[in-house]
């Protein structure tokens, strides 16, 4: 049986049940039709509407689609990750935006910062989730990093296991080295907080990463080497929800935890 099928007998279902339920209400067998019959039309409308407007408006999507040449519609993938459909359909409306305003010979340009992203990401964490995330250090210090900081304290309050482990780079200055000891001091009495140098390290696992358990990882990269403290800029940041790639996050972040100790 078609979806098409299957979608008037629902129709026609909610309408029969609608008028049992009348009958019952009413103790009238003419009157029960009679409202049935009504309330089964009213809501067969609104369904209806509902229905072709949602078929109209993808239909438009993929219109767009095609005009910005794009291969496919991730809304409309059931497979996708609904936080990574909420950021294409963001980036999408923007880059429509700007090509309506190009041709009347203007374009307005908007900041979107990495923080604002990864925020997005990190309050997709909640009670009972597990977190692991290394850092060097990099960025402690900062306004943004202090938010970062305290976002984190609340979610350990609000029952998430986070562990943060910081990794001294081989690069590092020994100013690098007090703040990251300082960073370090200022969070174990909130978070599992351990330490490894990242000589003791396997090349592939010497990375600022995030991982929530099951649901996402990011990857920070970084526009100068690790070891020039504060100085830094995050480049970019690779977020992933393949199972594949959480599961090869999972044992890197177990690896690495082995490896470290813990700071006191």
């Amino acid at each position: 049986m078609s979806k098409e099928w299957l979608w008037w007998l629902g129709e026609f279902g909610l309408a029969a049940v609608v008028a049992v339920v009348a009958g019952f209400v009413t103790k009238d067998v003419p009157i029960s039709i009679l409202y049935g019959l009504f309330v089964g039309t009213v809501f067969f409308v609104l369904r209806a509407h509902t229905r072709i407007a949602s078929q109209q408006e993808r239909q438009i999507n993929e219109i767009e689609d095609k005009v910005l040449d794009l291969p496919v519609t991730p809304s409309h993938h059931e497979s996708v990750h609904p936080h990574l459909k909420q950021i294409v359909q963001s980036e999408r409306n923007e880059l429509l935006r700007m090509a309506k305003e190009v041709t009347n010979g203007e374009i307005i340009l908007r900041a979107r910062p990495i923080r604002d992203y990864t925020n997005s990401f990190h309050r997709l964490v909640t009670s009972g989730d597990k977190v692991v995330a290394t850092n060097y250090g990099v960025g402690w210090g900062t306004p943004q990093m202090d938010v970062v900081r305290q976002n984190d304290f609340e979610l350990v309050k609000n029952g998430v296991d986070f562990t943060r482990v910081f990794i001294e780079s081989i690069t590092a200055t020994p100013e690098d080295k007090k703040r990251l000891r300082q960073e370090m001091e200022r969070e174990k009495e909130h978070l599992h907080v351990r330490f490894v140098k990242e000589a003791k390290l396997p090349l592939d696992m010497r990375k600022n990463m995030r991982l929530t358990y099951d649901k996402f990882v990011g990857y920070a990269v970084w526009s100068k080497p690790v070891g020039s403290g504060i100085r830094q800029n995050i480049e970019e940041v690779i977020y992933y929800t393949r199972r594949d790639e959480l599961e090869k996050a999972k044992e890197m972040a177990e690896t690495i935890i082995k490896l470290s100790e813990e700071y006191k």
